[in-house]
């Protein structure tokens, strides 16, 4: 890329998975051509870069030579050497001090409690003895987690039911960092979007209602059935967050609705899996606003443009490639299908579909349909997806 360019145009986005991708293409429709670093040709976003750099994702200082800013897909990055590139001059969006938090989950609940937002009661798991001793406080059953993010394919989150579950989590593994924490009883999951500028100015995108199942994120509605007061509580709670992180690019705050209020659960300090709805509802998606907020250009309207939206993510099975039922869904109208060119595996994030129109329950059934359409399957209505 010449290095007479304008800056914005020198952007680099680490790691090439489904994010980086859409990020991409959002960048492409402003003008900007980023620089990735992707871990393997077959990364979704190297596939469609033709000048994607193929090398480790540790080999960021070389990379962030020819950037003027970076940004990232992934958390699988050593923090220190991002510190490292920051303290010298580096643009590093959306800042180590959020990227920290969003590594780091241990730190990430250590520095939130002590700034007075609510958490769920959590310890360090350094051995047996402090999860007995934490489920012998709270009783089971509790939560192990991996402090840092794993692989998309492998869940980091055991919810344990007695002492011998846990024991057997523990010793499965050991070779990682791991911290215990209190099961909330849930009334729902929400997420709330954020793009926040270096200045401060930010938009907060509809607040989405999120269901999980093993761990991985299936369906989100927008707008989450919740009222104007937690919704306006819920806004602003990420708001006070993205400040005090000093956040630049998209915040994505994920909550615990519980009979005693909202409960900061997880923070992604890039595009959101929760967030693709914004797409096609909404005036600009999160990936626009991401790379507009991380070059301080102005931010556009996070408004939608439809009454409802549903959003199903595509999983891998073991006998079906969804690309070869592309015909079927595009059937479906009203339901728009991003696949994002990985070979197919089961459990594995293959792509996305989502629905928009004037109810989350007829969004819900036309994204149903192009999910079972991708699928190979014949969908019934009312069967869970």
């Amino acid at each position: 890329m010449d290095s007479q360019l304008p800056a914005i145009y020198r952007l680099g986005i680490v790691g090439a998975g489904q994010i980086a991708r859409m990020t991409q293409q959002a960048a492409l429709q402003l003008g900007i051509t980023p620089r990735l670093l992707a871990e393997s040709i077959d990364d979704s976003a190297a596939l469609a870069a033709p000048d994607a750099r193929f090398t480790h994702p540790d080999a960021i200082a070389s990379f962030a030579e020819v950037c003027e800013v970076i940004t990232f897909d992934h958390e699988r990055i050593d923090i220190g050497l991002l510190q490292a590139l920051e303290n010298d001059g580096m643009q590093i969006r959306p800042g180590t001090k959020t990227l920290r938090a969003a590594f780091d989950k241990l730190h990430q609940r250590r520095i939130l409690s002590m700034k007075g937002f609510q958490v769920p009661a959590f310890a360090e798991a350094k051995g047996p003895d402090d999860v007995i001793d934490f489920a012998k406080q709270y009783s089971y059953p509790v939560v192990i987690k991996g402090t840092k993010a794993g692989t998309q394919s492998k869940s980091q989150v055991w919810v344990v039911s007695s002492q011998e579950e846990a024991l057997k989590v523990l010793s499965e593994q050991s070779q990682q960092e791991l911290m215990v924490e209190q099961h909330m009883d849930i009334l729902t999951e929400l997420t709330v979007i954020l793009a926040r500028r270096p200045g401060g100015n930010s938009r907060t995108y509809p607040i989405a209602e999120v269901t999980n199942k093993d761990g991985v994120c299936q369906q989100i509605n927008v707008p989450a059935d919740i009222g104007p007061h937690i919704a306006a509580e819920a806004r602003g709670l990420a708001k006070e967050l993205a400040d005090y992180l000093g956040c630049v690019g998209v915040l994505s705050v994920e909550l615990f609705l519980t009979a005693d209020g909202l409960v900061v659960n997880e923070l992604a300090a890039r595009p959101s899996n929760a967030g693709h709805f914004t797409i096609e509802a909404c005036a600009t998606s999160q990936f626009e606003n991401h790379v507009r907020a991380i070059l301080d250009y102005p931010l556009g309207p996070t408004e939608l443009n439809f009454a409802a939206a549903t959003t199903l993510n595509v999983l891998g099975t073991a006998d079906c490639d969804p690309a070869m039922h592309l015909s079927d869904a595009l059937a479906i109208e009203g339901a728009h299908v991003h696949l994002y060119g990985k070979m197919p595996k089961p459990g594995r994030k293959l792509g996305h579909v989502t629905a928009v129109g004037n109810s989350v329950d007829h969004t819900s059934e036309l994204a149903c349909q192009a999910e079972a359409a991708l699928l190979g399957r014949r969908y019934q209505k009312g069967s869970s997806s």
